[in-house]
């Protein structure tokens, strides 16, 4: 797991180094690479079952299906930049050495139970909206920090309770500045760009259908995490490694602050001089310039700066891996017919009020096999879009009832989970417990609202 790189272990704990070792080897047992590989197959085997009726053999169709995965293997390329880049970026943020000390000063704030659990989901919330990387290291952090902070000031605090606050981040990410479906449909030249156009962001991330439902969403979780404060769970107490290493951003010169400084001022000239963009102009491409120039500012040198990128570029590997593959799929369900004969099928038996509600049901279970936002977009969006147009519903709304599907289910998915686990010392299992019911709570309400929303 790339996630495993960033804890470092002393040689005093090879005991822990063992019990965190076998515990990494159970979630191995459910790696995103095994995941793709097996929807892989899936839809191969479907789309041969198809082919082979046009080609009159199982083996031509099975060779004819191969081709077709072969040669949309790389069509996603800047897509996956594009998501390796905002994952590495928001990383580079969390573990700045300023905003690591901030969050010890932060974490002693708390005075009870229930202020520290409050404290660690808004925060982690307010961090997973700007940026999905950024909130998924700030949550972990978080949650550990507070912890211990409130055992120092001998106060019982439950560390699984914290630690699911901390995982808000990802509950909510999809709806927020760096949501992957919402900034790619903003990008001219976008994959489905033929299919829907180009969407801007003031009608899917800046939308009132958008800001209502995840504010009401937000409302939810903290109501939950209130509910479960009153409950008396069992927990073992969590065994710790050491956290992320921050990095400091005292460096030799200022070259990078001045260089990040020109990058956003750059992009403020540009918002002046054309009012009329509005935020029409908000794409992927633009978070991740204005990434990039906040980072160099924060480093300031750039011998820090890239010492902050390459922690970070190890926690895009499996980014790196995953997409080709995700690709190959669209590659093949597109071409094989397979797309085709799927929108046909809901056509007939969905209706421009049902189908919303079901789009929403298939993002969240699809993401428990596809834990990749930007990676199911990619498979699952041209089927949504179709549909959708089909049935006249609105491609903007379907957008993000894809993108509230896709995070409400991260709750009960491992593999964004790995580095809280592994920071925070809690065990998946009793993580799990918890996360259920912010599922149950979550889902109930959007599937509701999604509803009675069309």
């Amino acid at each position: 797991m790339a996630y495993s790189k960033i804890i470092n272990l002393t040689t005093s704990h090879t005991k822990l180094e063992g019990k965190l070792g076998s515990k990494k080897n159970k979630l191995a047992l459910i790696s995103p690479f095994s995941l793709v590989l097996f929807l892989t197959l899936f839809c191969l085997i479907f789309a041969t079952l198809i082919q082979s009726e046009k080609e009159e053999s199982i083996s031509q169709g099975l060779l004819q299906s191969l081709v077709f995965w072969q040669e949309g293997f790389f069509g996603l390329l800047d897509f996956t930049l594009q998501m390796m880049m905002i994952l590495v970026f928001g990383y580079a943020l969390a573990i700045y050495k300023p905003i690591h000390s901030f969050l010890r000063k932060v974490s002693f704030l708390p005075n009870s139970p229930l202020q520290a659990v409050m404290m660690c989901a808004g925060i982690t919330i307010l961090a997973g909206l700007l940026n999905w990387g950024f909130g998924l290291v700030i949550g972990a952090l978080l949650a550990r920090f507070v912890f211990l902070a409130m055992k120092e000031k001998r106060i019982e605090s439950n560390p699984i309770l914290l630690a699911s606050a901390g995982y808000l981040g990802m509950a909510v990410w999809h709806g927020g500045l760096s949501g992957s479906a919402p900034l790619k449909v903003a990008e001219v030249g976008h994959f489905m760009q033929g299919q829907i156009g180009v969407i801007p962001v003031s009608e899917t991330i800046f939308s009132s259908f958008n800001l209502g439902i995840t504010g009401g969403l937000i409302v939810v979780y903290f109501l939950t995490l209130w509910f479960l404060s009153f409950k008396k769970v069992n927990y073992e107490q969590p065994v710790y490694s050491h956290p992320l290493r921050p990095v400091d951003h005292h460096g030799e010169n200022y070259l990078g602050l001045v260089l990040g400084g020109i990058m956003i001022l750059l992009v403020g000239w540009k918002v002046i001089s054309q009012p009329e963009l509005n935020l029409g102009f908000l794409n992927l491409n633009l978070v991740n310039y204005l990434l990039f120039g906040a980072c160099l500012m924060a480093y300031r040198g750039l011998s820090q700066f890239t010492e902050a990128i390459t922690e970070g570029l190890k926690s895009s590997v499996d980014i790196f891996i995953q997409f080709p593959f995700y690709a190959g799929i669209l590659g093949m369900v597109t071409q094989s017919g397979l797309l085709e004969l799927t929108v046909g099928y809901f056509i007939d038996n969905s209706d421009s009020s049902t189908f919303p509600l079901f789009g929403f049901i298939s993002s969240a279970l699809i993401n428990l096999l596809v834990p990749s936002g930007g990676g199911q977009w990619a498979v699952q969006g041209p089927l949504l879009m179709e549909i959708s147009q089909s049935l006249g519903l609105s491609p903007a709304r379907m957008v993000m009832v894809f993108s509230y599907g896709d995070q409400i289910s991260n709750l009960l998915q491992p593999f964004w989970a790995l580095p809280l686990l592994s920071i925070t010392g809690v065990k998946a299992k009793d993580l799990l417990k918890i996360g259920l019911w912010l599922f149950l709570a979550g889902f109930t309400y959007l599937a509701v609202f999604i509803y009675y929303s069309f």
